[in-house]
Order: structure tokens, then C-alpha cells, then sequence
């Protein structure tokens, strides 16, 4: 149920430069409006509304500051942040991004995606996650990894949106200001008065992988490796899922980096399998006949 009242009308004009087409998303906190700007009718925005009577609604504006400071492709850009005359609302213009959510690509796919694809959706992952948590001074933890969360765009590549929760990494706090995240995805210290860093976001991307690759399933519910559901994965894909969903942080893989290293070699395993059985056959007797060959030379020698 959403927690706001956020209505705009079709055709309203905010900023005197954007104007309204249609609503396109909606969430807990906000309304995100199809809009394009006015003296350049061709050009579209994403405009995410937030009351900021709600109290929740009011992390939309640190969700613009961290956004503004930002640059990756694997990110939407941020264009403008502005709030109503009356400071009842705030907006938060970003780039529109044409494509769908993973999630609508799963379900589409009635909840099955082939290994090599989801191994390489989260590559992708990988490299954004990689950005954001090295960033200097201070890094910055996404904690809201989930398949609705990740646009797939037209090129096949992705992008993360909703920033809603995400926060720069402090170092010597001992727990999180805040218990949040989306269950089934989220890491055990979201909820456990601890303090997430960039290992939270490696669980849920691993997580994430197992919804993916297990037709739908959390990895909290099934309380089993990947393999037992879902057949036939690499070697590396199984061991990578396996280390980033530990409980504790101390025991999953320690970077993105890492992650995208294992995911690699997962891509080569997949790779060498998929080799077509007449491929198979022809290496396969093209080295028998280089040995009968070779043999076939010794013999001639020993018998000269």
C-alpha cells in the first residue's frame, strides 16, 4: 500500500520547464511521472515526486544528494532537484531510461533466465558496485538489490535506480541508524542492528542470483544451495552464490572486484560447455588422428 497522496495531473507544468505526460512507477514513498521538457518537447525525464509531509518521503532528498554526486553508466543522471513553492513536495529529475525492470524480464520469462545470462547481468552489477564502493572519501552502499530495482535498457546493458536507502559508509559507526531493506534480498544485518557495509550489498547481489537462477526462490525460504534446485550450473557460479550469501560478513567474498573475477570464470565454464556436440566430435577426432599420426611416425623410425 502506498503511503502517500501524490497526485500530478497530465500536462501540469513544474519549474516552468517540465510538463507531465503520465505516472510510470509508484513506491512507498513516492510517484515517479513520465515528463519532457518544454522548450524541447522530444527530450524525456523520470520526475520522482515525494510528500515530504511523510516523514519516510523526506530520504528522497538524500537520495538526490548522493545521485548528484555520482557518475557511472551503470547509473541514472540526475538533471534537476527543486521542491513546490509550498515545500509540500519534492522532485527529484533524472535521466528517463527506456527498457524494463528485471523483474518484469523474469516474469515475462516465466521466472526462468539462462546461467550466462544472469551471470552476465551480474557482472554488470559488479562494475557498479565496484564504483560505489570505492569511491573517495567515502563509499557508498546501495542495501536495496533487487530485481525490480535494475532497468535493462534497450542496448542490454542496466542500470541501477531507486537510491531511496542507499548511504555513504561510515566507518566508525557500530550499527545502522536505520533497520531497512527488502526482505528476501536484503542481508541479515539490515535487520539485526549491525552495520551494513559494502559486504551487504555482495549478499544481496548473491541473493539475487539465486532468485534469478532457482525460478523465484530467497535464499532465506529454501534454505538450500542453488544446485539443489536449479541443475547443471557452473562450478563457479555455485561456489560464488554459496560465499555471498554467509550469514556473516566476515565469511563472504570481501569485494565486488572478487565477485567479478569468480563470475568471469563461471562465463568461461559456461562457455566450454556449451560447445556444440559436432564441435565436441571434430576436436575429439582430430586428436585421435594426431596421435595415430604421431604414432605412426615413431613407428616408421624404429623400423628404418
Amino acid at each position: 500500500m502506498a503511503k502517500h497522496n501524490i497526485h500530478l495531473e497530465c500536462g501540469e507544468i513544474l519549474k516552468d520547464r517540465y510538463q507531465v505526460i503520465r505516472p510510470i512507477g509508484e513506491g512507498g514513498m513516492s510517484v515517479v511521472y513520465l515528463a519532457n521538457e518544454i522548450k524541447e518537447p522530444n527530450r524525456l525525464w523520470a520526475i520522482k515526486v515525494g510528500d515530504m509531509e511523510k516523514k519516510i518521503s523526506k530520504r528522497l532528498f538524500s537520495e538526490a544528494k548522493i545521485l548528484s554526486e555520482l557518475d557511472h553508466p551503470g547509473l541514472p543522471k540526475i538533471a534537476d532537484f527543486f521542491s513546490s513553492s509550498d515545500e509540500r513536495y519534492f522532485y527529484l529529475v533524472q535521466e528517463f531510461i527506456e527498457g524494463q525492470t528485471l523483474l518484469e524480464v523474469f516474469e515475462q520469462n516465466e521466472s526462468h533466465l539462462e546461467e550466462e545470462d544472469v551471470v552476465d547481468i551480474a557482472i554488470q552489477i559488479c562494475d557498479v558496485l565496484h564504483y560505489l564502493h570505492t569511491l573517495k572519501p567515502t563509499p557508498v552502499i546501495y542495501r536495496d538489490l533487487k530485481p525490480a530495482n535494475i532497468m535493462m535498457t534497450k542496448s542490454g546493458g542496466l542500470k541501477l535506480i531507486d537510491f531511496g536507502i542507499a548511504r555513504k559508509y561510515v566507518h566508525e559507526k557500530g550499527k545502522d541508524t536505520l533497520q531497512i531493506g527488502t526482505v528476501g534480498f536484503a542481508a541479515p544485518e539490515q535487520f539485526e542492528k549491525q552495520q551494513s557495509d559494502t559486504r551487504t550489498d555482495l549478499f544481496s547481489l548473491g541473493a539475487l542470483m539465486y532468485y534469478l537462477l532457482t525460478g523465484g526462490k530467497y535464499v532465506y525460504i529454501a534454505q538450500k544451495p542453488v544446485q539443489a534446485i536449479r541443475k547443471f550450473l557452473s562450478k563457479s557460479t555455485k561456489k560464488c552464490i554459496r560465499l555471498l550469501v554467509k550469514t556473516k560478513q566476515e565469511e563472504r567474498i570481501q569485494s565486488a572486484a572478487e565477485v567479478k573475477e569468480l563470475l568471469l570464470s563461471a562465463k568461461d565454464e559456461i562457455v566450454k560447455t556449451n560447445v556444440p556436440p559436432w564441435k565436441k566430435s571434430w576436436v575429439r577426432t582430430n586428436y585421435v588422428l594426431s596421435i595415430l599420426f604421431f604414432l605412426g611416425v615413431i613407428f616408421y623410425i624404429l623400423i628404418d
